[in-house]
């Protein structure tokens, strides 16, 4: 005869489980998506950094700025100037997961 044993059954075990599982199951995209967009900040960090730092250069010394690719942490940004009319801006562009990305800086002289 069995007496008092401590432990759990195969049933209480198994949905323990499958509790784990379902938990798992509804983290595991967040967390996903979640560094997704934490990775996608960083670059947008980045890219503002670099931009503030190319519209200081350029008003600051204009014979060091260089349009074209610079990198940064290991990824590649696109510098250019456009000039219309008045109104003139420094953009940087970068690809990420295959999406092009803008941020320009406007300025006048």
């Amino acid at each position: 005869m069995i007496g008092n044993e401590k432990g759990f059954t195969f049933i209480e075990a198994v949905i323990s489980l499958n509790l784990l599982i379902i938990f798992c199951i509804m983290i595991v995209p967040s967390m996903s998506l979640f560094l997704q967009k934490k990775d996608k900040l960083t670059i947008n960090n980045m890219a503002d950094d670099l931009l503030t730092d190319m519209v200081h250069l350029y008003f600051i010394n204009r014979e060091d700025f260089k349009e074209g690719f610079h990198t940064k942490n290991g990824r590649e940004f696109l510098v250019k100037i456009n000039f219309r009319n008045n109104l003139n801006s420094i953009c940087i562009l970068w690809t990420d997961r295959n999406k092009e990305s803008e941020i320009c800086e406007e300025f006048t002289e």
